[in-house]
């Protein structure tokens, strides 16, 4: 906002100083406001308009940005604990460690193609920077 805009709201608006009219009776004076100032004052409000109708767009993009980014990570994570999960189990396979047998029955699959899912959320991480980088 500009620093001299209170400045030149108070320019804009001038009242007379109030003055008894003859007879005693009191009404209030008419608000004088020039045309130049007036004017000015209309374009200052619609700047305000525009530039809050832009951080409105700025801070809906960035809600959509951290509810991808929360998804990603929720994925991410159970992506993690799967490949922990067969870590474990190879672990168990190769070393013989005395413990729970291995289920045989159902056998832990690693989860397919995560390396294109990877790739794929490290991807819609750069869109989202770049987009950042555009509403900033």
């Amino acid at each position: 906002m500009p620093a001299d805009f209170e400045e030149k709201i108070k320019k804009a608006i001038q009242k007379p100083a109030p003055s008894a009219p003859p007879g005693g009776k009191r009404h209030s004076p008419p608000v004088f406001i020039k045309i130049e100032r007036y004017k000015e004052l209309l374009d200052d409000v619609q700047k305000l308009r525009s530039y809050t109708l832009g951080l409105r767009d700025a801070l809906d993009a960035m809600g959509e940005i951290e509810k991808e980014l929360k998804t990603a990570m929720s994925l991410s994570n159970k992506v993690l604990d799967k490949i922990n999960i067969i870590i474990s189990s190879l672990d168990m396979k190769l070393l013989q460690k005395s413990g729970p047998a291995v289920d045989t029955e159902h056998p832990i699959k690693p989860p397919e193609d995560v390396e294109n899912y990877v790739k794929g959320i490290y991807e819609q991480i750069e869109k989202l920077k770049t987009e950042l980088k555009a509403l900033s």
